[in-house]
């Protein structure tokens, strides 16, 4: 058994134990497991032409109330490649602080947006959009060490209007250096209802780090989302989202002597989801964006995806056609295969 393997069956077994025996202090246990199959002609890939299996990534989340004000959420991560990882720990205290209030201090996914602080097995379709990791600060995901601070603006009872402010360690920004750089996020998000019954989320972000700490090198991120949700009918609900990037960064381009350009880029991606007959969902999403190296070249994916849950949604099914189109390189073609399942009360929430 290796090292990795070793660590995570031990910390399965104490949760586990104080599950049992410590009934006063037990948390929500759950753990999600993703199986993947995929096939790509794309020839940037190092198994292009070769239909692949792996486990992706499996997640053991342990969350509890600590008391009535507060609460704590621990997510674990274990792959081949990197291992076993705290991808999440956090407090989140909601009562007991002036009407509104709220905070959150630990790691987590930094609330950019609509999809980064979500979990990619709760998208209604696999893998976020390459736009996300194009445009934002992280290597997979905009994950930090942070505070944050929330409050909820006195409004009507149809608008809820939400302001936080997170200051960040800024790791994210530079993952290659470890010289220490804070950095921050700002969100105004805002939920209306349409005529008493259709929902309409709208919502800006705006986040600035140091992405070279020995230079001085900084990127802003400026973002904009909106999402609705159209019922169709009794079994049938067509959920619209979209969001925009703008990325105004000086990237290095002499380690020696700290030259730097300005690069300023912008991307977006939409999707529509179609769920139907309770366990059924299909739907189709495009994103685009600016290349890093090159602003002037414009890359593209479209995909189609469909899901299917058993029963429940403790087994997912899903399926997907992606073709991804650089504007200066080869058009590669991927269809995968997932399935996702949970044991616990945390399930892959529908979107």
């Amino acid at each position: 058994m290796s090292k990795n393997a070793l660590i995570f069956t031990l910390s399965l077994f104490f949760i586990c134990t104080a599950y049992v025996f410590a009934e006063p202090l037990n948390p929500d246990i759950s753990v999600i497991g993703q199986f993947y199959s995929k096939y790509t002609n794309d020839t940037q890939d190092v198994n292009h032409d070769k239909t692949t299996m792996n486990m992706g990534e499996t997640e053991l989340v342990c969350e509890s109330n600590l008391n009535p004000y507060a609460k704590g959420t621990f997510v674990f991560s274990i792959s081949n490649d990197e291992g076993f990882q705290t991808e999440e720990a956090y407090i989140t205290v909601f009562n007991g602080l002036p009407d509104g209030l709220a905070l959150k201090a630990g790691k987590y996914r930094i609330g950019f947006g609509k999809l980064n602080p979500e979990h990619p097995h709760a998208y209604p379709f696999m893998e976020a959009p390459r736009v996300m990791s194009a445009m934002l600060p992280g290597e997979e995901s905009f994950n930090d060490t942070a505070a944050q601070a929330s409050y909820m603006l006195p409004f009507t009872d149809k608008v809820a209007s939400v302001v936080s402010v997170d200051v960040l360690n800024g790791s994210s920004f530079h993952p290659e250096e470890d010289k220490y750089s804070s950095a921050w996020v700002a969100r105004w998000s805002n939920s209306f209802l349409i005529k008493d019954s259709t929902p309409l989320e709208i919502g800006f972000s705006y986040t600035q780090g140091t992405n070279n700490v020995e230079w001085d090198k900084k990127t802003t991120v400026f973002g904009a989302d909106a999402k609705t949700k159209l019922k169709l009918s009794k079994t049938s609900v067509l959920t619209l989202q979209g969001e925009y990037f703008y990325n105004d960064s000086d990237v290095l381009v002499s380690e020696s002597t700290g030259e730097s350009v300005n690069s300023k880029r912008s991307g977006f991606y939409t999707f529509a989801n179609f769920s139907f007959l309770q366990r059924w969902n299909a739907g189709i999403i495009y994103d685009q964006y600016q290349n890093l190296e090159n602003k002037e070249l414009t890359d593209r994916t479209a995909k189609v995806f469909a899901g299917y849950s058993l029963l429940e949604e403790t087994t997912v099914l899903r399926l997907a056609y992606e073709k991804f189109t650089p504007q200066d390189g080869e058009i590669s073609d991927t269809v995968s295969f997932q399935l996702v399942f949970m044991m616990g009360p945390h399930k892959a929430h529908k979107f």
